[in-house]
């Protein structure tokens, strides 16, 4: 009984003082975007807000975004739309990732907007979304 509690000890020593130096380090800096409060974020992060839209829908392939910001603190770099449904699958949304960065420091407040056609129709330009943001250093 002694020995297997023994051996029990020992491999419960090892086994907790594995080293773990080869796990990856995440450097990705993204902070999501927050509409209802003051983001404050660093000039070396990458700004990242979540959207959808509709699968299967007459605006799917036409949905497109816009940024404005007068202070030009915040600059667009991309979107990426991903479909996490299946190909036989009706319906459902196709996720959209904006991914933005800050230019420079200072407090700005932008709005997002969220176009549905291609043409970019002033009835279109109802659909923001208004983001409090301070870039630090």
């Amino acid at each position: 009984m002694k020995k297997i509690m023994w051996l029990f000890l020992v491999g419960m020593f090892f086994i907790c003082c594995n080293n773990q130096s080869s796990e990856k380090v995440i450097t990705d800096k993204r902070v999501v975007l927050r509409s209802d409060t003051l983001n404050i974020i660093k000039l070396t992060d990458t700004l990242v807000i979540h959207e959808s839209a509709c699968r299967g829908c007459a605006y799917e392939a036409s949905t497109y975004f816009g940024l404005s910001d007068s202070m030009d603190i915040i600059q667009l770099l991309e979107v990426i739309t991903k479909d996490n449904n299946s190909p036989d699958m009706q319906g459902g949304s196709i996720s959209k990732t904006i991914v933005m960065f800050p230019a420079k420091t200072g407090k700005t407040n932008f709005k997002l907007y969220k176009f549905l056609t291609s043409n970019g129709t002033p009835q279109d330009s109802a659909l923001f979304t208004r983001y409090n943001v301070e870039v630090i250093n």
